[in-house]
């Protein structure tokens, strides 16, 4: 269940690391905004990327395939799959590593339709709460800071497609999908994992990628600075892990989430 808290009064000031947080912010979206395009095309054509049609960097077992979305782009999908918010996307939470034998085969994985999703979902274990100790309130309430798409039960990404590896929301997806496997950190093209990576790319493709890569670091640096503007900070207790456990193991479990525009609960 969904509850929005936007409306609710400030109840502290901002802490004057978050002040700080929001000034350099601020200052890496203004010289973001300078960045050039042709520059940055010409480093990515001389780096050469060619999708492999893979799949492999929405699926768990490759490594962190974690895909963080903003609210703007989990409203899109949710209107291109009439599927709820909670349904697409989950909280941004610390990521675990999957023991050795315990990822599913191919024939093991499920696969999901629009229509039946949450079956198929990984779920949250009561061991991982004690990662997340300084992310709980005096409630027992958990954290979280912006959004994921949803996983299947095996880690891979909820719209992958068991069969062909194709995405199911393909002319939705999200930035992150979309500039894969790019991306802009302090300033500097940045590159993941990727066996498309070294293969020819045209300059007008460079240039593409280039666009929606500033495009998407400047949106992205912008709705963090919204984040932070907006958020409160909540009051910690010594009693929280331990009711947070308590409320796991009785199902009635809540996140908080935090994003650009303000925070939602989630409890169930």
């Amino acid at each position: 269940m969904e509850a929005s808290s936007t409306d609710n009064k400030p109840e502290f000031e901002k802490t004057s690391y978050q002040q700080l947080l929001i000034v350099d912010l601020k200052k890496e979206i203004e010289m973001a905004r300078k960045l050039d395009s042709e520059k940055l095309a010409s480093e990515i054509q001389k780096i050469g990327f060619s999708c492999q049609h893979c799949g492999k960097c929405c699926r768990r077992a490759f490594g962190d395939n974690r895909v963080a979305v903003i609210p703007s782009e989990i409203e899109r999908i949710r209107e291109y799959t009439d599927l709820s918010k909670l349904e697409v996307a989950g909280p941004f939470v610390t990521e675990d590593s999957i023991p050795d034998g315990e990822e599913e085969s191919e024939e093991e994985r499920p696969e999901t339709s629009f229509e039946a999703l949450e079956e198929n979902e990984e779920s949250f274990s009561p061991d991982r709460l004690e990662y997340f100790e300084d992310y709980i309130d005096c409630e027992g309430k958990v954290h979280a800071f912006g959004w994921i798409l949803r996983r299947k039960r095996n880690g891979d990404c909820i719209f992958l497609e068991r069969d062909t590896y194709k995405c199911r929301i393909y002319p939705v997806r999200p930035m992150l999908c979309s500039t894969y496997p790019f991306y802009i950190e302090e300033l500097k093209l940045q590159t993941c994992e990727c066996e498309g990576l070294g293969s020819p790319i045209s300059i007008e493709d460079s240039r593409k990628m280039a666009e929606n890569l500033l495009f998407r670091y400047i949106s992205e640096l912008g709705d963090t600075l919204d984040l932070y503007e907006n958020f409160v900070d909540f009051r910690r207790g010594e009693q929280g892990l331990k009711l947070a456990k308590k409320s796991l193991e009785n199902g009635t479990f809540t996140f908080i989430v935090h994003d650009s525009k303000g925070s939602t609960e989630i409890s169930g």
